[in-house]
C-alpha cells in the first residue's frame, strides 16, 4: 500500500469508530484481554494505557468505559 493509501485508511477507521465507538472498545477491551493472558497479566496498565490511546485517536469522543484487562 502506498504512503498515501495509509492516510485514507486511517480516515476510514476513523469515520468507523466514530459511527461504532461501542463496537471499537467492545473489540479494544477483547484483544487486549487476549494479549493479557499471553502475558501472564505483566502489562495490564500498558494494555489499558494502549487502547485508550487508540480509541482516542479513532473516536475522541468515544466513551472511556475501561474496566482493566484480564
Amino acid at each position: 500500500m502506498a504512503i498515501g493509501g495509509i492516510g485514507k485508511l486511517v480516515q476510514r477507521a476513523r469515520g468507523y469508530a466514530q459511527a461504532n465507538p461501542d463496537k471499537v472498545r467492545k473489540a479494544l477491551d477483547q484483544a487486549g484481554r487476549v494479549v493479557n493472558k499471553r502475558t501472564g497479566g505483566k502489562h495490564g496498565r500498558q494494555i489499558d494505557s494502549a487502547g485508550d490511546k487508540v480509541t482516542d485517536f479513532l473516536a475522541p469522543d468515544a466513551p472511556k468505559d475501561n474496566p482493566p484487562a484480564r
